[in-house]
């Protein structure tokens, strides 16, 4: 009468395991390699290297001659 709980709980411990795709973890394998994108190469974005240079000259001149702010009806204008 003792042991009939732990058969019990033995069987039903024993109907959780599986032998599917789940075991040794195949299953999350499978979950990985599916999220995976194969690498293509790059489309053309349409820049050019003069386009490129013109880019970066204008963003360093932007740091030589800031522009003013204004004034505006913010936080710490008098």
């Amino acid at each position: 009468m003792k042991r009939f709980p732990l058969l019990l709980a033995l069987a039903g411990l024993a109907a959780c395991t599986t032998d599917g795709p789940l075991a040794g973890g195949t299953h999350v394998r499978a979950i990985m390699a599916s999220q995976i994108v194969a690498p293509q190469p790059h489309a053309p974005s349409g820049s050019d290297a003069a386009a490129a240079v013109a880019a970066q000259a204008n963003y360093q001149r932007s740091y030589v001659t800031p522009t003013a702010q204004t004034d505006t009806l913010s936080f710490g204008s008098k």
